[in-house]
């Protein structure tokens, strides 16, 4: 029997929450497997420890309750002490404990994506070369974010178990050993290329790709933003291999607008809210999500940002992307999953607080039923799902209580209920092609029930500028964003 679905690409197709992987269990490609009724989809095991590289969640929770919803001055020597042994745990079980031998899962896993992965990388890394490229262990007491720990995530989804006959796969051989020893793949979900862009906000700088980069490997490249025609050549290679894997249906996805996550939170130092903003939606900075308006407005030169023009630009890079992908997808009879127009449509904050996204009814009414989910509707009824930052003010008036929902504590990645959103996406493009594999619908009561984030968030959110300050000012949030969006720490 053909595999019913295969899966090749990044962070969010893993399902990566919070700062690590985590919940394979309810990425958005498992939940497509559920719908499409198959009963053996194998996905990687990244349970031990919160996951890889470091779970905001767990920690965010750890310091809630151990001092409450603020960290007091008297109390930081503790709190880092606190914050040290549980990264010093993340990182031992990583690097030297159980998480660096072999897994059960597998042999071959149907998701194959692995975070951190650029478009040239699906065609290129191996087991092999990632488990030669990582180097010798050490105990690092300050930088205690695993290291590579891209690579040890990619050891663990192309070839689980060590085995020498799988140790030269890359995501597409691993997807071509899948359609022989299963008769082919009736689904192929492709969806790279939002790390060929996602470095410009996570480290708030754009360094173009260079001609070489496209044939060197992903530990070697520095860019955080790739020259629209070395995509195009990176995305004419790949897109060779993957029609040679022979797959009935091939769904592509569009890479959405890095520049509407919170992970860069937009700032017009001295304009007042009704000019903020610029005809088509920008804000004149971006900076990190943990730098407070006031603080950025005093001293604009003392924190990284980048410029209106910058965010333009990269938006403009993004969509030219996007062409290319139209293009390659016309010509070869795959089927394009928007989700670039499904974000655009979201997006809070460049709308004037007014987005126009639909959500599915059967979502509004699982938010409804949820005992956790109830209070988050506007007084006019309308759920408080958006792509603002989370935050939870238990003493505001019904309707102001929350905000966000959509991206997690990283500000890069789907909460839960995010990547539900992203299944319908996919869902609605694959009823349009083949409506009869489709067995059953999407479970959002499941869905809306195993969001933490929504049904019970972190006490310390209350708090929200105190907890990012302690976590910016102590290091582990920056080290942790600059690892998540490039791949290799805080060295690079």
């Amino acid at each position: 029997m053909p595999a019913k679905l295969v899966v090749i690409g990044d962070s969010l197709s893993q399902g990566f929450i919070s700062g690590s992987i985590c919940k394979t269990d309810f990425s958005y490609p498992q939940m497509l497997a559920d719908c499409l009724g198959i009963q053996d989809f194998r996905v990687p095991d990244f349970g031990g420890e919160g996951g890889l590289p470091l779970n905001l969640d767990q920690l965010f929770r750890l310091l809630a309750r151990r001092y409450g919803a603020k960290v007091s001055w008297l109390e930081v020597p503790m709190a880092l002490l606190s914050v040290r042994s549980f990264m010093d745990r993340v990182e031992d079980y990583w690097e030297r404990g159980e998480g660096s031998e072999a897994s059960p899962t597998g042999p071959l896993h149907h998701n194959l994506a692995v975070w951190g992965f650029e478009l040239g990388d699906c065609d290129t890394l191996t087991e092999a070369i990632c488990r030669r490229t990582i180097p010798r262990d050490k105990d690092d007491l300050l930088n205690q974010i695993p290291e590579f720990a891209m690579y040890r995530t990619a050891r663990r989804t192309l070839n689980p178990q060590f085995l020498p006959q799988y140790e030269e796969l890359s995501q597409i051989k691993a997807a071509e050993a899948i359609a022989r020893s299963q008769g082919g793949i009736d689904n192929l979900m492709f969806w790279l290329g939002g790390n060929n862009c996602l470095g410009t906000v996570g480290r708030l700088k754009i360094v173009w790709s260079q001609l070489a980069d496209i044939n060197r490997l992903s530990h070697e490249r520095s860019a955080t933003l790739w020259v629209p025609e070395h995509f195009r050549q990176l995305l004419r290679r790949v897109a060779d291999k993957i029609s040679a894997i022979g797959a009935k249906n091939v769904f592509i996805g569009t890479i959405p607008h890095v520049t509407i996550p919170p992970v860069s939170r937009g700032i017009s130092p001295g304009r007042t809210p009704d000019r903020e903003r610029s005809a088509d939606g920008y804000y004149d900075y971006y900076t990190h999500f943990w730098v407070w308006d006031n603080d950025f407005a005093k001293a604009p030169d003392q924190y990284p940002a980048l410029t209106q023009n910058d965010a333009r630009q990269i938006d403009q890079v993004i969509d030219e992307y996007n062409e290319a992908i139209a293009t390659e997808a016309q010509k070869r009879g795959w089927h394009v999953v928007d989700f670039c127009r499904a974000l655009d449509r979201l997006a809070y904050r460049r709308q004037n607080g007014r987005p126009v996204y639909v959500f599915p009814p059967e979502l509004v009414q699982a938010l409804k039923t949820n005992p956790g989910t109830q209070d988050r509707f506007t007084v006019d009824g309308k759920p408080i799902l958006d792509t603002r930052y989370l935050r939870v003010k238990s003493d505001a008036p019904p309707g102001e209580r929350h905000q966000g929902g959509i991206f997690s504590l990283d500000g890069i990645h789907p909460t839960t209920v995010g990547y539900g959103i992203v299944a319908h996406e996919v869902l609605q493009v694959m009823k349009s092609v083949t409506p009869g594999q489709i067995v059953k619908p999407l479970d959002w009561n499941k869905i809306v029930a195993a969001d933490v984030l929504l049904n019970d968030l972190p006490a310390n959110l209350e708090s929200l500028r105190d907890i990012l300050g302690f976590l910016s000012s102590q290091g582990p949030l920056p080290n942790l964003i600059r690892s998540i969006t490039g791949g290799f720490g805080v060295n690079q």
